[in-house]
């Protein structure tokens, strides 16, 4: 996972955000103003921060030889803050440590509180990379109280994001899991790059729980986030590998592939050898199971070497230290006989005593140079003997690695011989899933057509609603009309029809429902429902040769003639829902239907029935995609009752409040889980 760090606006006003590093270069060199600079470095380091660590701290270390300058407090500890940040992701974690303390320091000597827990934070999730986790959670503890009490809940997010991440360090991922989940409620009172860690390292808490489908949902989120803002490229790194991890676990290699190079590519620009070294390893891994050997081979040489890497810088970093140490001993050493040599001048003393004091100083002084000398040449010659025991260990693994090379030579002219033929089939599948996808897009257009103008339903009532969700891009579900004259009474058809499937099949489905209702009660002049469904499933099951083969296809339909005094409804599968003076009714049609070729009957005998609209009434057609879609809390189906219960609730109010309504509950319960099917509800007022 990616720690977050909380990092506070110094300064009272900041023109610069929003602009380039190149912008805010050419100001630095335009400003007179010792805060202006002081300002500019900040900005600068921060920014470099994601791609130049080096870089940053050169601008952190202007900003703190500046800040040193005008004994300013503040800008100390976040210039030596800025500086420990850019070690820190550099691997150099000693280093970053002892600058993260002696910040610390002036923060409580300073008596500042916003200081203190700034620093807090950073010496948090130090330890907690260090692997010093007691001492990371007591810290993390501290910055969540801290922001609880002067209500700042973005910093409790990102509090409870480190703690995640700590428990995903211990493997613990329940426990990760709760606590990522816990500061992704804060989302909505983050700034747009706190969020979109928030959702990555989400994400990762449910990869490492193995809830694959909704990391990936968090995971795309804070990527689609990273890339309209700064990138931060390190976070876009673990994201990629998170989600090589999730294919490469579902055995879907090639795209684990894809997400590994994008891995990859990101932790370069980031310069965290962190996330390279696990990127090559994942890589090599992968190789090795699309049956690439030599490529695997080449992923797990880079592993090594990166990894041989991070453990030299540290090396290197730790006898920096040593040497800077003793450096400044001998300086101490050399001041304290300096200051030994004025006072023995402002006596009186004879030649003599001068010659021996001065004597005994400079026997003093090779003493201590040759202790210094032996000293730091025990220091290097350790460092050496280090340096070169890690040399020794390379060329050993480097003797493995050539011995698997000799076996892999073989397989590289026959693997390199495929990969053209797999790129130009991926460049084919490519064109064939756009031609796909622009066919469905047009079919969408033909079937929107088909659907009967809103504004002419309005017209005849006027007090209803259509809800029309497709699940893809065309759909299973949809709703008709029509108006027509007979025996001098004007009647008007309003119907609710399920396909068998959704997408394409369902869509195809629909088209045929279109045509039957159009050919029956438009040309053959049918006008009771019942007669109209019975007169479709005779002619669908000729249509579909059912008659000599067994078929699921088929329909269900919900069919009201609304007369001046009368409604006639018959069902096939679908219910007609209404309410009478706030009583709930329902009318539940028959069981089975269009197209239902497993039913023994030659003929369907569908049944009408009869609603007096004397009384006013208020009813609803509706397919069961609301009633069948999960969400909630519980993940569960929202199902008929509760369905029910909700139309009770709102049925009183105008058509369409009851649309707003709707659309606004299958929203919050849906949430970010997929839409299981096609969605269909009508809702119309009889007065």
């Amino acid at each position: 996972m990616h720690k977050i760090f909380i990092v506070f606006f110094i300064f009272f006003s900041l023109p610069s955000v929003g602009q380039s590093i190149k912008d805010l270069e050419e100001e630095l060199l335009k400003t007179n103003s010792d805060s202006q600079r002081m300002r500019l470095y900040y900005e600068l380091s921060s920014k470099y921060q994601l791609n130049d660590n080096e870089q940053a701290i050169s601008y952190a270390e202007q900003l703190l030889k500046l800040a040193n300058q005008k004994k300013d407090t503040h800008n100390i500890v976040y210039g030596k803050a800025m500086i420990a940040y850019s070690y820190y992701n550099l691997g150099a974690l000693d280093r970053a440590l002892k600058i993260y303390l002696e910040a610390n320091n002036l923060a409580v000597a300073f008596e500042n509180e916003e200081l203190k827990d700034y620093i807090i934070t950073h010496l948090a999730l130090t330890y907690d990379e260090m692997g010093n986790y007691s001492k990371a959670r007591e810290y993390y503890n501290y910055n969540i109280q801290y922001a609880k009490e002067n209500q700042l809940p973005q910093d409790q997010m990102i509090g409870l994001l480190n703690i995640a991440d700590m428990f995903v360090r211990m493997k613990e991922y329940d426990s990760a899991e709760y606590y990522a989940k816990k500061a992704v409620k804060f989302d909505d009172q983050s700034d747009e790059n706190v969020k979109s860690i928030a959702y990555i390292n989400y994400g990762v808490a449910l990869e490492r729980n193995n809830n694959f489908d909704k990391a990936l949902i968090y995971l795309l989120r804070g990527l689609e986030i990273q890339y309209t803002s700064d990138p931060d490229f390190a976070a876009i790194s673990e994201a990629y590998l998170t989600i090589s991890h999730i294919y490469y676990k579902k055995q879907q290699f090639q795209n684990a592939l894809q997400f590994a190079d994008s891995s990859i590519i990101n932790s370069k620009k980031s310069e965290s050898n962190y996330y390279l070294r696990k990127g090559y390893k994942l890589r090599s891994n992968i190789q090795k199971a699309l049956g690439n050997n030599t490529r695997a081979y080449e992923d797990l040489k880079k592993f090594v070497e990166t990894n041989d890497k991070i453990y030299s810088e540290e090396t290197t970093e730790k006898f920096l230290e040593l040497q800077e140490l003793y450096e400044a001993k001998q300086r101490e050493a050399e001041i304290n006989l300096l200051k030994h040599q004025r006072e023995v001048s402002k006596d009186s003393i004879t030649k003599k005593n001068i010659i021996i004091i001065g004597s005994l100083i400079i026997l003093l002084l090779l003493a201590l140079f040759l202790v210094v000398y032996i000293s730091r040449n025990r220091l290097k010659q350790k460092a050496l003997t280090l340096l070169n025991s890690q040399n020794q260990e390379i060329e050993e693994r480097n003797l493995q690695l050539g011995e698997m090379t000799e076996e892999l030579k073989s397989q590289k002219e026959e693997i390199e011989s495929h990969r053209d033929q797999l790129s130009d089939a991926y460049e084919i599948l490519e064109k064939r899933n756009k031609d796909v996808t622009d066919s469905i897009n047009y079919a969408q257009k033909i079937q929107n057509s088909l659907l009967p103008n809103l504004s002419t339903i309005k017209e005849a009532l006027p007090d209803s609603f259509v809800f029309y969700k497709a699940r893809d891009i065309v759909s299973g579900d949809f709703y008709w009309f029509h108006q027509k004259k007979s025996d001098n009474k004007d009647i008007n058809f309003l119907a609710s029809i399920d396909c068998t499937g959704h997408g394409v099949p369902g869509a195809f489905m629909s088209m045929i429902a279109d045509a039957l209702l159009s050919q029956i009660i438009i040309e053959l002049d049918y006008s009771q429902p019942a007669e109209i469904l019975s007169e479709m499933d005779r002619r669908l099951r000729i249509m579909l040769k059912q008659d000599k083969k067994y078929s699921n296809d088929g329909m269900e339909i919900g069919l009201c003639a609304i007369q001046q005094e009368k409604i006639i409804f018959a069902g096939a599968g679908h219910r007609l829902v209404y309410f009478q003076n706030n009583e709930l009714k329902v009318i539940k049609g028959n069981r089975f239907s269009i197209g239902e070729n497993y039913i023994v009957q030659d003929k369907m005998e569908f049944e009408d029935h009869i609603i007096s609209t004397k009384e006013p009434l208020m009813l609803y057609l509706f397919s069961d995609g609301i009633q069948d879609q999960f969400g909630g809390p519980n993940d569960k189906k929202y199902g008929i009752k509760r369905l029910r219960n909700y139309l009770a609730a709102i049925h009183n109010e105008p058509a369409h409040q009851q649309q707003i309504h709707i659309e606004t509950i299958v929203k919050n319960w849906k949430g970010t889980r997929e839409q299981v099917d096609d969605m269909l509800l009508i809702g119309f007022r009889s007065h």
